[in-house]
């Protein structure tokens, strides 16, 4: 046996079909990747990772590699020296295993100086070394496996054929049907489900998810499946042996039931474990399809850049994951607006009536021609009669483009399974908000209302004196009370929370006339009294009795006062754009909030029962007006102050999370609760609030009057004409409160950015090129010229 895997490795590396194979392979591949412009190329798509590596191989192997077997057996039954070796005691299976561990071994060491292209775009990376190596390991595991398939497939073409030219087409032939054959096939049902299943039996299905860093156990089944399959049929081709073809194929059946019932085996071997799905999520899927499937059609398509490539690939990724889990019940479609033959103004406006407007997307190439293009970055998941549109991209002031891309895969998960959750809800779980106390009325939380509708049966109504009216909601929001509330009320509204109640506090610290604002641009400040203090400081927070200014706020117009009646645009200092955390599930990846005139926080609670996260802070330039004090618009006098922004990063936002005390610890119970056989309750069970110092980020602008009326969305500036993140950051607040902890970690999951230092890549771009064009060329000939030579001079003696 050893003797004749020498003999076919010398056949190999000293043919010239080896010497052909190795260089149009790796020159392929060089060019492809480091030369040649294209979104294959490394530079330009601009990430650190061998995805386009691996993908191309597939393709490129499927021919090349039936072009170096084509000769292993039909050579040598044209040639007759196969009798040769069949007469000596070698068995079929021996010639055949022999010709294939050549072939094998020849093709790894082709492969070997590809990992020069790893080593650059380490050294490319931002920064240096940032790049997923345990990632790509799996993904060459991946390829090698799939080059088993197609060496057994190229030798089964040889052994059927004593032309080498009809073996390499049933080669050929047979590679790409396995790899790609079946999601040809797939594409004829209409039935998701059934083309998962059909694409399922194809290497292509396989290959594409191994390739991404995560190995399954019936991923390598299949492999081997196919891999095995044309070995049987190749030694029985040789030997002819009915009876042995029949227990070796019976052997198989046997292991492949077998193999049925053990659990599939699973490892994520990315770094930041992208591909693994939570256990909430999974548990979700599970149920899916039990009364409706769900239809998911994205819109993302057609002709895209890098960058949304990659989060297209995320989504496609992301959905199959959820169709396995689902037991294939969501059907998965990819739509082009375009390909409706409609004006792009119309296909515009049907979009944009459907709830997707679509994005202005402006690129530029290397040679500095830019163009513009619309795209679509939505899903629509369809289950029955509902319908809930999903936004793929998030576009976060401050970020990069890769940024933005990068966060918006880190959200794919929570934001399809926060979806689907939805088309699957039955029974909506019930919030209120509380009125009695001059709350912000409800015409200017309309918005919140509405988008919080979604998710939950919202109420409105008044606390009273029966200490358990607000036993029946999830949560209750309280916006921007100006009245105090009674000694009853906060009884009823303490025993809520003792008995594992959520509450969203937006209590403003400050008390100041709009309507003297808007009027004379002046107005007398002062604390804003709703004896709710006490009960704050209790569960371990102090809203204080002043105002903030920043320096990054929104603008505003006032009338300039040379009697010209002309609007000037100056920056509005009593409205910051606060700050997201991007630690903590409510604000990740959320866009600044804008508010206004937003007090400061202090945590006055160190207790480690209680865990406390600042959500939202003033910038880096903040100063505090403590009240009472006129304040106005005078910019001017402020801008004129060296110093005047002298606090940063003020709390503004604080969610807690834990067991509170009683605010009525040692008291006694107002007179007029209607307590019935309730005891006071002076610790609470496990639960969470969130305060907030500005009931602005919650409250909407109307435009226009009467029937003319709109209403703006909350956080959406008219100067600018931007919508800031207060849409978010209230549905992810109530969510959170109400949510088990399952969903809303999912908006903690992160993933590593992988990208390249572009001004390194591109000032160094020729260099790489000829390194990892030349390099593996090189080492390939010199591996095979030292063969040649060896045995030259061996023989020559």
């Amino acid at each position: 046996m050893k003797a004749l895997v020498l003999k076919e490795l010398r056949s190999v590396f000293c043919s010239s079909f080896g010497a052909f194979f190795s260089l149009a392979y790796l020159l392929a591949m060089g060019g492809l990747l480091w030369f040649f412009s294209g979104k294959y190329n490394f530079v330009d798509n601009g990430y650190a990772d061998m995805v386009y590596f691996f993908d191309l191989s597939a393709v490129l192997l499927a021919f090349l590699v039936p072009a170096l077997t084509m000769r292993s057996f039909a050579e040598e039954r044209k040639n007759k020296t196969l009798d040769i070796l069949r007469a000596r005691p070698v068995s079929a299976i021996g010639i055949y295993w022999s010709k294939f561990s050549a072939v094998f071994i020849f093709v790894l060491a082709t492969l070997l100086p590809t990992l020069i292209y790893v080593y650059s775009l380490s050294q490319l990376a931002n920064p240096v070394g940032n790049i997923d190596l345990s990632s790509i390991a799996a993904s060459y595991i991946s390829l090698i496996l799939i080059i088993l398939v197609l060496i057994s497939a190229g030798l089964f073409g040889s052994v059927v054929s004593r032309n080498q030219i009809v073996a390499l087409i049933i080669s050929v032939a047979f590679s790409l049907f396995v790899l790609y054959g079946f999601d040809l096939c797939a594409g004829l049902f209409l039935s998701g489900k059934i083309q998962s299943v059909i694409s399922s039996l194809g290497l292509s299905y396989h290959y594409k998810l191994m390739q991404r860093g995560v190995i399954q156990l019936k991923d390598i089944l299949v492999i081997a499946n196919y891999s095995i399959l044309f070995t049987v049929l190749s030694v029985f081709f040789l030997d002819r042996n009915v009876r042995k073809l029949f227990r070796i194929l019976c052997l198989i059946i046997l292991l492949n039931i077998c193999f049925y019932f053990i659990p599939n085996f699973r490892i994520d071997f990315t770094a930041d474990k992208r591909y693994t799905l939570s256990d909430y999520t999974i548990s979700l899927l599970e149920g899916v399809g039990n009364e409706q499937p769900v239809t998911v059609d994205i819109y993302l398509t057609g002709d895209l850049n890098y960058g949304f490539q990659r989060l297209q690939n995320a989504v496609n990724d992301i959905l199959n994951d959820y169709a396995r889990y689902a037991d294939n019940s969501l059907n998965i479609r990819y739509v082009n607006p375009y390909q409706e033959g409609d004006a792009v103004s119309d296909i515009y406006s049907t979009m944009s009536d459907r709830g997707m407007p679509g994005i202005v997307l402006n690129e530029m190439d290397r040679e500095g021609k830019s163009s513009r293009k619309m795209i679509y970055p939505y899903a629509q998941l369809t289950s029955g009669k509902d319908t809930l549109v999903v936004s793929l991209l998030k576009n976060i002031a401050g970020y990069t483009a890769e940024e933005n891309i990068n966060a918006s895969i880190e959200g794919l998960e929570f934001e399809f399974t926060d979806a689907i959750r939805l088309l699957g809800q039955k029974e909506p779980k019930e919030i209120a908000f509380i009125e009695g106390h001059n709350e912000v009325p409800q015409a200017y939380v309309y918005d919140a209302e509405d988008i919080l509708a979604k998710y939950y049966f919202v109420n409105r109504g008044q606390i009273g004196n029966d200490v358990s009216v607000l036993g029946g909601f999830s949560a209750v929001i309280i916006a921007g009370p100006l009245l105090k509330y009674s000694e009853t009320e906060k009884y009823v509204l303490d025993q809520y929370i003792m008995s594992g109640g959520k509450v969203l506090w937006l209590i403003d610290g400050a008390f100041y006339s709009h309507q003297d604002l808007a009027a004379t641009g002046r107005s007398a400040s002062m604390k804003n009294e709703t004896n709710l203090d006490d009960m704050l400081f209790s569960y371990g927070i102090r809203v204080n009795p002043d105002l903030i200014q920043d320096r990054q706020c929104v603008s505003t117009y006032l009338i300039s006062d040379d009697n010209t009646q002309s609007a000037v645009m100056v920056p509005s200092y009593f409205q910051p754009l606060l700050i997201p955390s991007q630690d903590f599930p409510i604000t990740k990846n959320i866009r600044d909030v804008k508010a206004g005139f937003a007090s400061s926080i202090d945590i006055v609670n160190s207790s480690p029962d209680i865990l406390k996260n600042v959500l939202l802070t003033s910038s880096a330039n903040t100063h505090l007006v403590k009240v009472p004090e006129v304040i106005d618009f005078d910019v001017e006098r402020i801008q004129d102050q060296q110093g005047y922004f002298d606090q940063q990063f003020i709390p503004v936002a604080v969610s807690l999370e834990g067991e509170f005390t009683s605010v009525f610890q040692n008291r006694a119970v107002p007179d007029s609760v209607k307590a019935g056989k309730h005891r006071t309750i002076n610790r609470s069970s496990h639960t969470k609030m969130v305060v907030v110092s500005s009931s602005d980020i919650i409250t909407n602008d109307i435009q226009g009057k009467g029937e003319n009326s709109q209403v703006l969305p909350m956080g959406y500036d008219r100067v600018s004409q931007q919508q800031f993140g207060n849409r978010d950051f209230i549905v992810n607040a109530v969510n959170w409160l109400t949510s088990d902890n399952g969903l809303m970690q999912l908006r903690a999951k992160q993933q590593k950015l992988y990208v390249l230092n572009k001004k390194a890549a591109y000032e160094n771009r020729d260099k790489y090129a000829i390194l990892n064009i030349g390099f593996p060329a090189l080492f390939i000939l010199l591996l095979m010229g030292s063969v040649i030579l060896y045995r030259k001079r061996k023989y020559e003696k």
